[in-house]
């Protein structure tokens, strides 16, 4: 999952394994149910209600004592220890359980019907939770349980959150009668041929370097990056529209050449897009029904002949086509991106002197219709001086090593000079038989698997005047091997500037072998700007922090705010590991799927044991499409500051002391804007005995002052991405003495981010545990029955000799011991 809470995620993946072993899968409870807290996730943007890394399995409760995280507070259950036998006990530098305590459900004794998102395997459980005073008491929203739905979500009941989306908004979908629940399947399978027409503008307004460049990055497209199951075609349009190239299977090096002939060199006319993308959907039919077929749309302006984009899309929606859109300029149609998304496909942007974004676009184009297994791992427009040479480098790793292509593209000169050198120090030149040179193009392919390890290449200017020189190099991955690969896109691809209020979007990388995440990469992405095409570089972080939902998932994320002017906005990201600091992660834990039905079960607890499997070194690259943005003055953006931190969503318990009535607190400290910036201002820390009025009133709850802070700073947070501790003097403690905490980060103009998660502290006396098995426990218990066993033996002898009479001694009732019971749940082993 990407995004926050309601948004939906991009897959829901159910593995081979799951589906064909019925006793593994039922490891997660029957199929159905499972199913359906999945698709909380990827339809209506809900998250686990179970107890995910970074979460405790106990709280302290606002009306007292020591509850288990559970939504609802209804579920039955009892405590048990995933170490030993011994019972869980309270320890006093929490307040709460030891961490090796979880709560494990009662099923037999469960009466609570939600909710799907915490366990779903549950027998009574129907129902997602709610927040209805009036409803289902038996599935009530616990919004005091510390965990990641609470958090991200803001407390916020599963079904507070699934009525903002359109499946029930504005009543829609309300609840009715059902006949049966028996459900319909229809049965998808991946084409054995993906169908794929480049329809390419040729208007007058493409002359020169544009058509040049598209000529290159089409040919590129069709030599380097197809499967032999691939079928293409070409379309050209201006004023008329023609195919050239009927749609063939690339399943020769004739046939490829055969295409690569077919793609256009030569520009006139008008521009009719509406044209060109009738002529595609009429190749697809040529060769069967054009359903799935996939149009690549690439043009420079706007149509100015009938008919038009929107004449076309009902065409192309009744036939179930596909349309993936390259702007190769920022003056290119504005319907480009709506009708990539009515189609399903996906929209880019190129700037019309800019070879790598042409590329990446359509890279992507490939993988997203599974035309290639082709990783790019570099890409760069260079401009070399004349005369001069330019050195670079790139790492092949071991994932990937097949096929592995350096591409060398000029648009003006002389053809330069190219040398690629291996990890073992030999040099290829001009004459091998890894050369290929055309008139504008040197392609350099590694027989077999290319060793893994450092490629450096040089390229020498053969001229007076300087040269843009483009470099891409790509590499496949090995049939049985999972390659590292790096997706990526942006939360909108339109967005309207606010001067009012504070106007950002974000944008994310996800970065995986295969579908473990892959964590400690450097990753950087350079935001394309209007009017001039200027670049910003950000580095996504993976911190759980700002604009990243969750820490260590892979998913490197950052807002991006700082508009230059209306218009297209082009997105690349570059992954870099060169200082070999990444690896993938591996844990003993479910991560991002339902719970297991027992908790306890060490193949997929979720504690913190998350092991990172090193990486070698590795480069990646690929585009996050398009986005636009309207609205933006003509003088700019305001240097007004209305930008304020982001909201804190980690904030965290760490230890309390029960001697010093203190509560120490901790969370990652965020930039003066959002994410970015220097450390914000100041920070405001709110606090109360009563969970639902901090909740619903932060402004009107007790606020932290500096008397009260007996470490840390409440006017000095350390820089953005650190973790920031204060330890807070609270002013009561003792039995069923418990505060809650929320915060915010302001900055020097006041703009403060949202009140964060809320954690409770317990304040009550709680002696050190005492542990049967511990060794220092037994010397003092054997100790003690040592002293006690000498005591009646004299009492005996004083009995017995001294004393003139025996008396009846009294009968002294047992003591029960306090056991902080809850009447929720009950605490045995």
């Amino acid at each position: 999952m990407y995004e926050e809470c309601g948004n939906a995620g991009d897959f829901m993946e159910l593995t081979k394994k799951y589906v064909v072993d019925k006793e593994y899968g039922e490891i997660w409870g029957p199929h159905g149910k499972t199913i359906v807290h999945e698709w909380g996730h990827l339809r209506w943007g809900l998250f686990d209600e179970y107890v995910t890394e970074g979460y405790n399995h106990f709280y302290a409760a606002s009306v007292g004592g020591v509850e288990p995280t559970r939504c609802s507070a209804k579920v039955a259950g009892h405590m048990k220890r995933t170490d030993n036998e011994e019972p869980c006990q309270l320890i006093p530098e929490t307040g709460i359980y030891e961490p090796e305590c979880v709560f494990v459900s009662d099923d037999e004794k469960n009466e609570a019907t939600g909710s799907y998102m915490f366990e779903q395997f549950l027998s009574e459980v129907t129902e997602f939770c709610h927040s209805d005073p009036l409803g289902d008491p038996l599935s009530y929203h616990n919004r005091e349980a510390p965990n990641e739905h609470n958090s991200v979500c803001g407390g916020q009941s599963a079904w507070d959150v699934m009525n903002k989306h359109q499946d029930f908004a504005n009543g829609a979908n309300p609840p009715r009668a059902v006949g049966s629940t028996v459900p319909n399947f229809v049965l998808l399978q991946e084409s054995n041929s993906t169908r794929i027409v480049v329809v390419l503008d040729v208007s007058g307004s493409m002359q020169g370097q544009p058509i040049r460049r598209v000529n290159q990055a089409t040919t590129r497209f069709i030599r380097n990056a197809m499967f032999s199951a691939t079928s293409v075609g070409v379309v050209t349009f201006s004023t008329r529209a023609s195919i050239e190239h009927p749609v063939v299977s690339v399943s020769t090096e004739a046939v490829r050449n055969g295409l690569i002939a077919a793609v256009p060199t030569s520009t006139d006319g008008s521009t009719c897009i509406g044209c060109g993308l009738l002529k595609g959907i009429q190749a697809l039919e040529d060769v069967g029904p054009p359903q799935g077929g996939v149009i690549l749309l690439v043009t420079d302006g706007e149509e100015n002949r009938d008919p038009r984009i929107r004449d076309v899309i009902p065409d192309l929606l009744s036939k179930e086509v596909i349309v993936a859109t390259i702007a190769y300029s920022r003056d290119a149609d504005p319907l480009l991106q709506s009708l990539a998304l009515q189609t399903g496909g996906q929209s880019f942007f190129s700037g019309s002197r800019d070879s790598v974004a042409l590329d990446n676009a359509f890279t992507a184009i490939l993988e997203a219709t599974y035309a290639s297994k082709g990783v790019k791992l570099s890409s760069e427009d260079k401009t070399i001086s004349g005369w001069q040479t330019y050195t670079n480098h790139v790492y092949v790793d071991s994932s990937v090593g097949e096929n592995t292509t350096f591409s060398v593209s000029w648009i003006n000169g002389h053809r330069p000079r190219v040398a690629v050198e291996t990890p073992l120090g030999l040099v290829i030149t001009e004459g091998s038989t890894m050369f290929d040179v055309t008139s504008d193009t040197i392609t350099i392919e590694i027989p077999g698997k290319a060793m893994p390890g450092r490629w450096a290449y040089n390229i020498t200017n053969n001229g007076y005047y300087d040269q843009d020189i483009t470099t891409i190099v790509t590499s496949n991955p090995p049939n049985d091997n999972e390659p590292i690969k790096v997706t990526a896109k942006v939360s909108t691809v339109s967005l309207q500037y606010s001067s009012s209020q504070p106007t950002a979007l974000k944008v994310f990388a996800s970065v995986r072998k295969g579908y473990l995440p892959v964590i400690g990469a450097v990753v950087k992405v350079v935001i394309e700007k209007p009017p001039l095409g200027q670049g910003q570089e950000l580095t996504l972080l993976d911190n759980g922090a700002g604009a990243d939902v969750k820490k260590n998932d892979g998913i490197y994320s950052r807002y991006f705010f700082n508009f230059s002017a209306n218009g297209r906005y082009g997105v690349s990201v570059r992954v870099d590991n060169t200082q070999g600091d990444a690896g993938y992660a591996v844990t003993n834990r479910a991560r991002n799927r339902a719970p297991p039905l027992d908790p306890s079960d060490t193949r997929f607890t979720n504690g913190d044991n998350v092991q990172r499997e090193p990486l070698e070194k590795f480069q990646r690259m690929t585009t996050g499409g398009v986005f636009e943005v309207q609205g933006v003055p003509s003088g700019g953006i305001s240097t007004r500051d209305m930008l304020p931190p982001s909201r804190v969503d980690d904030l965290a318990m760490v230890a309390v002391s029960y001697a010093d009535a203190t509560v120490t607190l901790s969370w990652t400290a965020l930039g003066d804007d959002f994410d970015q910036g220097g450390p914000a201002h100041y920070v405001e820390i709110r606090f109360s005995r009563h969970f639902d009025q901090l909740a619903d009133d932060f402004h009107g709850s007790a606020s932290v002052n500096h008397s009260q802070v007996l470490q840390g700073n409440l006017t000095s947070p350390p820089e953005p991405g650190s973790v920031q501790t204060i330890v807070i003097l609270v002013p009561d403690r003792g039995d069923n003495v418990t505060f809650v905490f929320a915060v915010r980060m302001c900055d020097e103009a006041d703009n403060c981010g949202h009140p964060s998660n809320i954690v409770a502290a317990n304040l009550e006396y709680i002696p050190e545990p005492v542990y049967v098995n511990d060794t220092v426990t037994w010397a003092i218990v054997g100790s003690v029955l040592g002293v006690a066993a000498l005591a009646a033996i004299l009492v005996l002898i004083y009995c017995k000799v001294l004393k003139p009479r025996a008396t009846k001694p009294a009968i002294v009732s047992p003591q029960t011991a306090s056991a902080n019971d809850n009447p929720s749940f009950v605490h045995h082993v």
